[in-house]
């Protein structure tokens, strides 16, 4: 198979898995998962008890949030501030999306000229 084949099955393959876009806000002490060398990565989320997570299924449009109840009762900016954060997941992913647009019309122009 050739490069350009194969970078385009790959990159749709990885596409595919990308369905859902979560969003987490977390209060209080956290903790990493780290790679093999030790290093930091992504946090854990369920590494606190105080937390509000918000799930987008990015091809039916679902969005499931929850929260403890101190989300509920006490923390109203933090409420606020995940909308926010979720607002910004959306315009991630539009501006995203219009990438690959171009990098696949890219493609389309390089398989033209052959």
């Amino acid at each position: 198979m050739s490069d350009k084949k194969s970078f385009i099955t790959a990159t749709i393959t990885g596409l595919s898995q990308l369905s859902r876009l979560e969003v987490n806000t977390l209060v209080g002490n956290y903790s990493f998962d780290s790679d093999s060398n030790g290093k930091n990565t992504t946090i854990k989320n369920d590494s606190t008890t105080d937390r509000m997570c918000s799930q987008i299924n990015l091809l039916t449009g679902d969005i499931t949030t929850a929260m403890t109840d101190k989300f509920v009762s006490d923390y109203k900016e933090l409420r606020d501030y995940h909308l926010q954060r979720e607002n910004q997941g959306h315009e991630i992913i539009k501006k995203n999306i219009e990438v690959l647009k171009e990098i696949l019309n890219a493609i389309g122009i390089f398989n033209n000229a052959e």
